[in-house]
């Protein structure tokens, strides 16, 4: 039995001509929690759905609890609980009706920690999940994939139509499963929040990992580009160019200096407000992209 929880060597996936996946290796250990973050298309969710055997790869080799998901699928589904990108409830039944039917596929669930979820979601589980928002239906879904009592979970943006009260809610609740021992990949749009729960984290582009000094160099990069409100009227001081200008009209710019010693030779009046140092995901990916374009690929 291999000594990690994923295994995954020169993994590959073709739909038609379109490469998904382009040579994927990665190593997630026991009781690590990953974070997997990309923009859509990435090849996030083939990657997890090639885990559980549910997509068959092109090529390469998976190994996941020590099976390989095209010969023992089954044997992995027994002890991995997943939660698909596109949640499906069965709308017919109410919220009860519908935690039964998902645990039975189970033998053994924690009750201590369904409990504490449906204390904190709070949903009207007598009622036809028809009647749910998206948000209730989210939490549902999580209600029903976190409860099992398994080695491993599979989360597809897990954090999908949350608000933020909940996503934090949602953090403390994984960190106690992974106190426990789990072991959890996950993937999400939320940068900040990820971060601060994964153990590692990886960045999936164009079916390819980004490699960790590329991402390193492109975060630099986009802490030496601040957002910025300007007063209405006020030109852009020197020292700084217009990268992009955003729908709300803030502007995202480029400093000679540190931002913030840019920031603090700006005349009174000038900017109305500023963002400094924290990078966003999208950010990241238009950086990354460019790069890709200039250099030829990821890698």
């Amino acid at each position: 039995m291999s000594a990690a929880a994923i295994l995954v060597t020169d993994l590959g996936k073709a739909f038609g001509p379109r490469q998904v996946l382009r040579g994927v290796d990665l190593r997630v250990a026991r009781g690590e929690l990953l974070g997997l973050v990309g923009p859509n298309g990435a090849g996030k969710s083939t990657l997890l759905r090639t885990l559980l055997g549910l997509t068959a790869p092109t090529r390469g080799r998976v190994d996941v609890l020590g099976h390989d998901p095209a010969r023992d699928s089954l044997a992995i589904r027994r002890r991995v609980s997943y939660l698909p990108g596109e949640t499906g409830v069965y709308l017919q039944m109410t919220g009860a009706q519908f935690l039964r039917f998902a645990a039975g596929f189970y033998p053994r669930q924690q009750a201590g920690l369904q409990a504490r979820l449906l204390d904190g979601f709070q949903l009207p589980l007598q009622q036809r999940v028809r009647s749910y928002s998206a948000g209730m239906k989210q939490k549902l879904a999580l209600v029903a994939v976190l409860c099992p009592d398994v080695d491993l979970y599979l989360l597809d943006e897990p954090d999908r139509a949350l608000d933020a009260s909940v996503r934090f809610f949602l953090r403390d609740v994984l960190l106690t499963l992974k106190r426990a021992g789990k072991t959890i990949v996950l993937s999400s749009h939320h940068l900040g929040e990820v971060e601060t729960l994964a153990d590692r984290l990886e960045f999936l582009l164009d079916g390819v990992f980004v490699p960790s000094e590329r991402l390193t160099h492109a975060r630099a990069q986009l802490r030496q580009r601040p957002r910025v409100r300007l007063h209405r009227g006020a030109a852009l001081p020197p020292g700084a160019r217009e990268v992009q200008r955003e729908p709300d009209g803030t502007l995202v710019i480029e400093t000679d200096a540190d931002p913030m010693a840019w920031l603090r030779s700006v005349p009174d009046g000038t900017v109305d407000s500023a963002e400094i140092g924290i990078p966003r995901l999208e950010d990241l990916y238009q950086l990354l992209l460019q790069h890709d374009r200039r250099d030829g690929g990821v890698g």
